[in-house]
């Protein structure tokens, strides 16, 4: 068998007990479902995967190829942004390099970087994949010690009125006996320390010499262990949805140009204890985590594509790039107990240095476009006279004389100008 692009003899890869035809040259892979299937053993899969095969074809502008197999031409089918070639007579899928980590990222739990084929067999259909995944899960794990737990609280207006109470009890004994006051007077500052005051939708985090002992919710006028601290004193978490913007970046999309993305991520802390303790700073976290995301995602799409290609891009397939990106981020800010509550663009152009030329291209492309829905209509116009003049013998026309008149009709059809009458004066 031979590349479907180069042309090449193709090559054997063996994976475990799979023998794949791949192309060295351009890493294209010719791979049939049941091999597939093999494949998806070896990864942990959220659901079971698709023969591409069984999908419906799209039209393409790009011309069909050949099957390597069975020499005949191969359909095109669009998924997660890409367009793989497949042959529904022997079932086999051609991936072109990089496509197979698109077809998989569809079913995997985690979602794999975008590769090679080769980089992504040799990386997730490793034997001893699982083991090392639950290994780096154990270690997930152990960052992630700490859970929020709701803190032992009770009413301050009650423990104030009780310590008012006693206190003025003792108050009263100490006259008689002084030493009571010595006593009581450590006890009740040390108790006054247990009083919190907590606002709408904020939260604090205590701890008592170090050891974290839960989250103080709920807003109003709270007593807890006097010992315990906040872990911070001054400014207490909020547990708003908060917003943050990343502002104009220069990424380059799918095919390398440069581009400027902007989102805006709403967020909110929802697991305070994972917040303080598995990062140092869960504001800057999520601002990295975002950027991080934004990149991988932009990097995946072209910024524009033919509304009759099927190809996902940042343009035009806004809401499901943002549910994606919603997806990636979430993924990456899970260890540190905030929960994404939308992910969305806000800006989506070309880079200042390039805006210029990919502005004329998509003039050009209009122009073209318009210009091909002109002739086809034209053409059919031409077609439809002919056979009327035909049909109802209003004139019989020879070969010559009809190519003569397909001329000036398309010639009149086609023109942006109005068509000028040219009168003969035959006058002597």
């Amino acid at each position: 068998m031979n590349c479907v692009k180069c042309n090449t003899e193709l090559e054997i890869l063996k994976i475990k007990s799979a023998n794949i035809p791949y192309c060295k040259s351009c890493k294209g892979m010719w791979i049939k479902f049941p091999y597939l299937q093999k494949i998806a053993e070896q990864i942990e899969l959220k659901t079971d995967i698709v023969n591409p095969v069984d999908m419906e074809p799209i039209k393409h502008k790009e011309p069909p190829k050949t099957c390597p197999q069975c020499g005949q031409a191969m359909d095109k089918i669009y998924f997660n942004g890409t367009v793989v070639d497949v042959c529904k007579t022997c079932n086999g899928i051609w991936f072109d390099n990089g496509e197979l980590s698109k077809y998989f990222s569809l079913f995997m739990k985690q979602y794999p970087q975008i590769t090679d084929n080769i980089t992504f067999l040799d990386k997730y259909c490793d034997p001893d994949l699982k083991e090392k995944q639950a290994i780096i899960n154990q270690e997930i794990e152990i960052q992630s010690k700490e859970r929020e737990r709701r803190v032992i609280s009770f009413n301050g207006f009650v423990v104030l009125f009780l310590l008012l109470f006693f206190g003025l009890i003792g108050f009263v004994a100490s006259v008689a006996f002084s030493p009571i006051l010595v006593i009581l007077i450590p006890i009740f500052i040390l108790s006054l320390m247990g009083f919190k005051v907590i606002k709408p939708q904020e939260a604090m985090v205590l701890t008592v010499f170090g050891k974290y002992i839960g989250t103080l919710r709920g807003a109003g006028f709270h007593w807890v262990n006097p010992f315990a601290q906040s872990v911070t004193p001054f400014i207490p978490i909020s547990l708003k949805a908060m917003t943050l913007d990343t502002g104009k970046q220069k990424i380059n999309d799918e095919l390398g140009n440069p581009i400027e993305v902007g989102i805006i991520v709403i967020w909110e802390v929802q697991d305070t204890a994972k917040a303080i303790f598995n990062v140092e700073n869960y504001k800057t976290f999520i601002a990295a985590q975002s950027d991080s995301a934004l990149r991988n995602i932009v990097r995946m799409y072209p910024y524009d594509a033919p509304e009759d290609s099927g190809v996902q891009s940042l343009r035009g397939d806004s809401a499901e790039i943002s549910h994606k990106l919603k997806t990636e981020i979430q993924r990456n800010v899970r260890v540190a107990g905030i929960n994404v509550v939308d992910a969305k663009i806000t800006h989506l152009a070309y880079a200042p240095e390039i805006a210029v030329a990919m502005l004329q291209r998509q003039q050009a492309a209009a122009v073209i476009d318009a210009k091909k829905a002109i002739v086809d209509g034209a053409v059919g116009m031409v077609e439809m006279a002919l056979n009327r003049l035909n049909e109802n013998n209003v004139v019989k026309l020879d070969e010559v004389e009809k190519a003569k008149m397909v001329n000036n009709l398309l010639v009149t059809l086609c023109s942006n100008k109005e068509a000028q009458p040219v009168l003969k004066n035959n006058l002597n």
